[in-house]
């Protein structure tokens, strides 16, 4: 309520500015009265404001990057340029997230400030583009080709353009205006000769009589490079800790219910032995383990297809008819290592009268008994496909009118988006073929191995040789237990729109415009899963289909209010107002205002400020999501070693003792082994779902900033802005630790409800939904120099530094803890781009640099202190000492080269991470509980040195 009597006191105010700006205007020395000229000038819509005028500098801070810019990086698809911008965070999915199977796999994502891709909105040509259900734009199904220049809109526009737009604004306008035709190729591929990228567009547009119209066709295919081939993702724990994993390839055994590491608790088969004799075994040590990573992708491979139009007919002199139509195919191929399977995931034994048990009835032992085993599916990795489809139209009319000499214009347009998507893999495990398999055996006289016994033989079963070898799994074998999954998803987003704006009032310092409209909006989207998955009898983790949608009903209003102008120390005072009432069909109704600032003391100087309200309405899946199994990380409160217990945690040590559990007790891990680490895998799968429940999360953003453009430099402008966005009721993942910690220190009995433990005193079963609880807050700078300097003799020189550096970064957890993670993993304190472009007659080049600030991690190595934990008694706020490893900050030097041909054609010769820099190591991306999880590398940073080559054709 505080936020929004401070903004109504700022709109109350500002409406007041005119009359007093009335006054002081009429005490200034008579000016001979302009006369409109509106109807002839060329009016623009700028990113942040739907009023059209003629200046582009308004109270939001807004970044843009040109065709002609973009041209001059070596980057193609739409993911990859967007990534670059230093107001873009780490991306939660792209082409590097390989152990992504899901809706997800293949997709490219972008999270301003860091705070999510579902916080941020991208339109196209300041419509909506479609999203997936979790409310994330995969920005790969935008076809660059067709990009004129992309706006970001640094600052929460909720009151311009609805929900999602917390974090700020991706606006992608596309070509216009064009007339001919133009031919792109583009070849490039890593210094080490893998990850080869082909892109190949052709555009095609021209003006007949009233109708102008663009056609675009892009296809664009991404090798894929393999972990094995990089020395910092060829092992699980990187170079400095080439250990394997012990889920192994060459599988194991443990007699009885459960594997450990101990003495006599687990044993591996002899090279070339026979795994029916117990004889070829030998205990189980570290040089055994397996390294999953040779069969895993480190840059999934993935195939993009797109087509694209759009057309304006003009019918009058003031009216237009505007009509746009795209389809874009994308698919990724992605392999990660052989299903990790065994009896702590799939509950399973080798059964005491299998024909292969070592330890069973047909090897002659008195007392035979089941074993438990661990192996790696080395004879088939997990590979999915992942195929989704884009396809979008749009249409209306616009136009332009007068009243007396007032000028309007106005729109009412339509478009539907719709996302249709498959994911199919192999390399999962049918769970009743493998019961069976690893069931009774025997072999029969005729040399074959038959399941039952003997006399009552089950058709269609084939026994499975589990403790064989790698290769050891037979292709019929193999057959017999592989299952394939599907599942098919999609979403659609239908919206009507209608907008009018113009002039309102003469005001001494200027015209008054305003801009208002209607829009409605309905989203629907599903997952299915096939039957198989759905019953949880695969080891793909099982999910229910879900299905939802909901609908939204919206009118605007913005106002521009001239205050001042032409005066000492005013030579422009305006102020934008903005306000948004929407009603959701699943939560209700929420308003949403801005407040934004123009003044120029001087010609030269810009002084602009905001403060806006914002709001994210819940997603598809987080209201009719389902539920869905994940295997998730947690840290157990009564664990003696990492656990609350161990800091001698009152509450958690009455709890802990009241639930059976002994003060020694560990958590361990898939193998039954105590846990390393303060974070492990559960060993069996939690659930987590949706809560239909959700409110909308709720923000607030501020921002301060100054334009300088000194008119004794030409071609020099600078900015520097400030802002903070604080976001309340924010929408998470209530996680496992999260119902533990709620159970074991906060005595919150609803959340004791939530799990139970198994007879070795594990978490089982732990269930977990969305909720409303935490906030977050980011707070920082951007900074941008661009300067073109004066023509010299040798060309003509440009710069461009565009940095952004975080202040604050802090996400308040639901039970009150802060995490501060401003310059800690994936969250730089410090970005920047620095560019210096040269042209002299046909040629030209541009040098650019990416600058990364160092970051922290938690130790995961000489915990203690050591050359892997550099900062053993780092004081992390609000926490204590916390054993973190700091890591440098990192440059990458891209270069192009190019030369305009004679024949109207332009060829550009470039290398991104010029000088090969190599990315430093974080075991933050790393698992070492399964070893497969992400390599020790960000994602973020270059991999090695980029070679490219570009030829563009005009007709």
């Amino acid at each position: 309520m505080k936020q929004k009597t401070l903004l109504a006191t700022a709109i109350g105010a500002a409406l007041m500015l005119p009359i007093w700006a009335a006054s002081a205007q009429d005490a200034a020395p008579n000016q001979a009265p302009t006369e409109a000229k509106a109807k002839s000038l060329e009016t623009v819509t700028v990113t942040g404001s739907r009023i059209r005028s003629v200046d582009l500098e308004t109270a939001q801070p807004v970044f843009s990057l040109t065709r002609q810019e973009i041209q001059k990086q070596g980057y193609t698809s739409t993911g990859d340029i967007i990534s670059r911008i230093t107001a873009s965070g780490s991306p939660g999915y792209s082409r590097s997230a390989v152990l992504t199977s899901n809706t997800y796999a293949g997709s490219a994502t972008v999270e301003l400030r860091g705070l999510g891709a579902s916080r941020t909105l991208v339109l196209v040509d300041g419509r909506r583009w479609g999203t997936n259900a979790d409310g994330f734009t995969d920005l790969d199904t935008i076809p660059s080709s067709i990009i004129e220049r992309i706006d970001v809109l640094k600052d929460g526009a909720s009151a311009i353009y609805g929900s999602d737009a917390i974090a700020g604004v991706i606006n992608i306008i596309t070509r216009s205006d064009f007339k001919g035709a133009e031919a792109n190729a583009y070849y490039g591929q890593y210094g080490k000769g893998d990850g080869a990228h082909q892109q190949y567009d052709f555009t095609w547009g021209n003006k007949i009589g009233k109708l102008s119209y663009i056609f675009s066709g892009t296809y664009a295919k991404d090798d894929p490079v393999w972990a094995s081939d990089r020395d910092f993702s060829a092992t699980p724990n990187g170079p400095r800790h080439p250990a394997g994993s012990p889920n192994d390839g060459l599988s194991s055994f443990g007699p009885g219910g459960v594997i450990s590491n101990g003495p006599g608790g687990r044993y591996k088969l002899n090279e070339g032995g026979d795994p029916t004799n117990f004889a070829n075994y030998h205990p189980y040590s570290s040089a055994d383990n397996y390294n999953a990573d040779q069969q895993m992708m480190l840059i999934n491979g993935a195939k993009r297809k797109s087509l694209f139009g759009k057309a304006t007919y003009a019918i009058t002199d003031n009216v237009n008819f505007r009509a746009d139509a795209a389809y874009t195919e994308r698919t990724a191929n992605i392999q990660t290592a052989g299903y990790p399977i065994g009896t702590s995931n799939t509950l399973l034994q080798l059964d005491k009268d299998s024909y292969y048990n070592p330890l069973g009835s047909q090897q002659g032992y008195a007392t035979p008994q089941n074993v438990s085993f661990q192996r790696r599916g080395v004879e088939q990795p997990r590979v999915s496909k992942n195929t989704l489809k884009t396809y979008r139209v749009g249409a209306g009319f616009d136009g332009v009118f007068q009243v007396g000499e007032r000028n309007f214009n106005w729109d009412a347009s339509a478009f539907f988006n719709k996302n249709k998507g498959d994911v199919f893999g192999i390399g999962n495990y049918n769970l009743l073929n493998l019961k069976q398999g690893l069931g009774p055996s025997f072999l029969g006289s005729d040399g074959v191995v038959r399941c039952g016994r003997p006399g009552a033989v089950i058709a269609g079963c084939t026994p499975i040789n589990i403790l064989s070898g790698a290769g050891g799994l037979t292709p019929a074998m193999m057959d017999y237990i592989g299952r394939p999954t599907n599942a098919h998803y999609g979403t659609e987003t239908t919206g009507f729109a209608a907008n009018i704006g113009g002039d309102v009032v003469q005001l001494p310092a200027g015209m008054m415009q305003f801009a208002a409209g209607v829009e409605y909006r309905r989203e629907s989207g599903y997952f299915n899963p096939d039957a198989f998955s759905q019953a949880g009898n695969s080891t793909n983790p099982s999910s229910t289909p879900s299905s939802g949608k909901y609908n939204t009903k919206e009118a605007y209003a913005e106002l521009n209010i001239p205050v001042l102008a032409d005066l000492p120390f005013a030579k422009l005072l305006s102020v934008d107002l903005a306000s948004r009432y929407s009603k959701y069909s699943t939560f209700g109704n929420t308003t949403n205002s801005k407040f934004g600032l123009q003044w120029k003391p001087i010609d030269d100087l810009l002084v602009r400020g905001s403060i806006s309200e914002g709001f994210r309405s819940p997603t598809i899946n987080n209201l009719f999501g389902g539920n869905n199994q994940t295997f998730d990380v947690y840290t157990d409160p009564c664990d003696s070693k990492y656990g609350a217990v161990a800091t001698g945690n009152g509450n958690a040590v009455a709890a802990c003792q009241a639930a059976g559990l002994k003060p020694n007790f560990r958590q361990t891990d898939a193998l039954g082994t105590p846990t390393t680490s303060a974070a492990a895998s559960s060993t069996t799968p939690f659930l987590s779902g949706a809560n239909p429940k959700l409110q909308p999360e709720t923000s607030l953003s501020k921002t301060l900033g100054l334009v300088y453009s000194p008119s004794y430099v030409d071609g020099l402008n600078m900015s520097l802005d400030w802002y903070n966005i604080r976001i309340k009721k924010e929408i998470s993942a209530v996680s496992s630790n999260d119902v533990l910690e709620d159970c074991y220190l906060r005595n919150i009995q609803a959340s004791c409800g939530l799990f139970s433990r198994n007879a070795q005193g594990q978490v089982v079963n732990l269930n977990h939904t969305y909720a409303n609880r935490g906030s977050l807050e980011t707070e920082g700078y951007d900074f941008n120099v661009t300067y073109r300097l004066p023509d010299t003799a040798i060309g003509k020189f440009r710069v461009n530094v565009d940095t952004n550096y975080v202040t604050k970064n802090n996400e308040t957890l639901g039970n009150g803890v802060i995490d501060y993670n401003a310059g800690q993993y994936s969250n730089w304190r410090t970005r920047s781009n620095a560019n210096l472009d040269w042209s002299y007659g046909d040629f030209g080049a541009t040098w650019g640099v990416r600058y990364y600030s160092g970051l922290k991690e938690n130790c995961t190595f000489d915990v203690t202190g050591g050359p892997e934990c550099n900062l053993p008694n780092y004081v992390s706020p609000g926490v204590g000492i916390t054993p973190k490893r700091q890591v440098g900050g990192i440059a990458f030097n891209d270069l192009q080269v190019r030369w305009n041909a004679p024949w109207n054609a332009t060829i550009s010769v470039g290398a991104n991470n010029l000088f090969n820099r190599q990315s430093p190591l974080f075991y933050t991306a790393s698992s070492n509980t399964l070893g497969n999880s992400n390599f020790v590398g960000n994602p973020s940073y270059d991999i090695g040195r980029f070679w490219y080559v570009r030829y563009n054709q005009k007709f």
